[in-house]
């Protein structure tokens, strides 16, 4: 598990990646944050992370998906994908922002 400040980074790292997934010559890089990302968030769900309550865990799993259904070849990146994964990244950003608040 890592802190909220460590997720929140890896999160803002996915949000400049997935903006660089379609274009060829960043595509490798990119992938391997939203790697790190995936993981991030993924370890934080399973095991529960901070105590920020549901959306917070909502959000994790949501992008854990979305991420995963990216980086390991479950069909084609298309831009739907994509974009689908920009607005879950800018949704968990939102909810760890709020958890880090609270904290």
């Amino acid at each position: 598990m890592v802190n909220i400040n460590e997720e929140l980074k890896a999160a803002n790292a996915a949000k400049a990646a997935i903006h660089v997934l379609s274009t060829a010559t960043f595509r490798s890089a990119a992938l391997q944050t939203l790697k790190k990302a995936y993981h991030i968030a993924v370890l934080n769900l399973s095991s529960g992370g901070i105590s920020s309550g549901e959306t917070l865990n909502e959000a994790r799993g949501k992008i854990g998906i979305s991420l995963s259904n990216l980086c390991n070849g479950h069909g084609p990146t298309t831009p739907e994908r994509i974009d689908k994964a920009s607005r879950e990244i800018d949704d968990w950003i939102k909810e760890l922002e709020a958890a880090r608040a609270c904290s």
